[in-house]
């Protein structure tokens, strides 16, 4: 097999969990690969059009993506707040794109698309190498340490860790879903229609001082709800195909666009026909969600469909099992950790696997995610990152927002830094000096006794 390189540290997946690692570890002084199975830099922020953080962004290379976006005039960087806590404010995706490639290039990460890691080489229980495909064949990667950032924890599993998948009771995981854009709203008229029913929104955020034009409303409005309407409309026939009762709208960079969350497709995110089907299936959602909106929602008459996103949003696979497993508990009762590297207040956000509803609920303050929770069990040279982080069904419906996979992405880079320089296993790692250096970067770290900082 053709040797492709030989590098300090080899990141998988280029979502915004492994963005952030390859950035901040060629930052570091590694040697950096960046792989990435599909053609995005990204992922779901880029690609999938998931434009607003659930939840604060707690400093690092993240902090400073969004910083760029809005130099772009591409961010509202601003925190606001909502019924479950605080947020940092959305930005536009191919912005965001165009920083994040910048800051790549900046650091001097190497990055190979379309490669898809097929096979784990190890030696003695210590992660070697990987075997990659590529469109020129097969190729093997070797790194002093391996970070997994690919989501679904393929490393990890190829590897032979244990993992967690779905519920307890019945092994479901929450549903796939794809973002879709509008543009041509009438966003003034959209939110009189919200306030005239104001008792089927769950969450209606607009300039305080409001707006009579749809540029007012560019990267603020936000609104959720629109259970009772769907209900009217399906009670009246309106062929309503998708297995959700409520829908999110948000406002884009451009003046009149709307990027709508409602698809919802059941199934396990692992499986190939699965993937396949909910592509296809996921788009007819959005059409027939589209197609409620301008015959039951004022401000849509005009509405033009733009696109579905490009990249599918899996919301659920793999749980690596790592040294220690965060729970429901710590995370509703605001747990802080010797060795926590993030604190994060994103809610609790779970759609109903195998169901319409869905929940947000406040975490308060926040927890801290124990940098335990990144080592796996059972092999060596390898962090996980990201929403396959070691974490229990319910507690992942937080930690797999993106505040906290950015966090744990950063963590895991220097991390595995310390380990290139100093010869040592992840588990070896002086967690005191990640502490540092998260510290240094603007982070809060969700340890006892901490003064937090916004």
């Amino acid at each position: 097999m053709e040797l492709f390189g030989t590098y300090d540290v080899v990141v998988t997946g280029a979502g915004i969990t492994g963005v952030v690692a390859a950035i901040r570890e060629a930052r570091e002084g590694a040697k950096t690969l960046l792989l990435e199975a599909s053609g995005v830099l990204g992922g779901l922020v880029t690609g999938g059009r998931l434009t607003k953080p659930t939840g604060l962004i707690n400093g690092g290379v993240f902090h400073e993506l969004i910083q760029r976006c809005a130099g772009y005039k591409g961010a509202d960087n601003r925190t606001r707040e909502s019924y479950w806590g605080a947020y940092t404010g959305a930005f536009d995706a191919e912005v965001m794109q165009r920083v994040v490639i910048e800051a790549i290039e900046e650091a001097g990460v190497e990055v190979l698309l379309r490669a898809q890691v097929v096979q784990t080489m190890k030696e003695g229980g210590h992660l070697r190498g990987l075997q990659i495909q590529t469109k020129s064949g097969s190729k093997l990667v070797l790194a002093k340490v391996f970070i997994d950032a690919s989501g679904d924890g393929d490393v990890a599993a190829l590897a032979g860790v244990q993992f967690m998948l779905g519920r307890k009771t019945d092994g479901l995981t929450q549903p796939i879903t794809s973002y879709f854009r509008v543009l041509n709203v009438d966003i003034p008229r959209l939110v009189e229609d919200c306030r005239e029913h104001r008792d089927d929104m769950w969450e209606l955020v607009v300039p305080e001082t409001g707006g009579s034009r749809n540029e007012d409303y560019v990267m603020v409005f936000f609104a959720t709800g629109f259970t009772k309407r769907i209900e009217q409309a399906k009670n009246e026939g309106f062929p309503w195909i998708v297995p959700k009762d409520h829908m999110t709208l948000k406002a884009g960079l451009i003046p009149g666009e709307l990027n709508i969350n409602v698809t919802r497709f059941h199934g396990n995110g692992l499986d190939d026909r699965t993937l396949s089907k909910a592509e296809i299936e996921i788009r007819k959602q959005a059409y027939c969600a589209f197609d409620f909106l301008k015959q039951y929602v004022k401000g849509f008459e005009n509405a033009i469909f733009l696109e579905v996103a490009p990249k599918l949003g899996i919301r659920e696979t793999r749980r690596i099992q790592g040294h220690y497993v965060l729970t429901e508990a710590d995370v509703r009762g605001e747990a802080r950790f010797e060795d926590a590297i993030g604190l994060c207040n994103s809610p609790v956000d779970i759609h109903e696997p195998g169901g319409e509803r869905a929940i947000m609920e406040s975490v308060g303050s926040g927890y801290g995610i124990p940098y335990r929770c990144l080592v796996p069990e059972g092999v060596r040279g390898l962090l996980v990152a990201g929403r396959c982080i070691s974490v229990d069904e319910v507690a992942y419906g937080s930690t797999r927002n993106v505040p906290a996979c950015a966090m744990t992405g950063e963590a895991a880079a220097f991390a595995a830094a310390y380990c290139s320089k100093h010869g040592v296993d992840p588990l070896q790692v002086d967690v005191n000096e990640v502490q540092k250096s998260l510290r240094d970067g603007g982070v809060n770290l969700g340890i006892p006794g901490e003064v937090i900082s916004r």
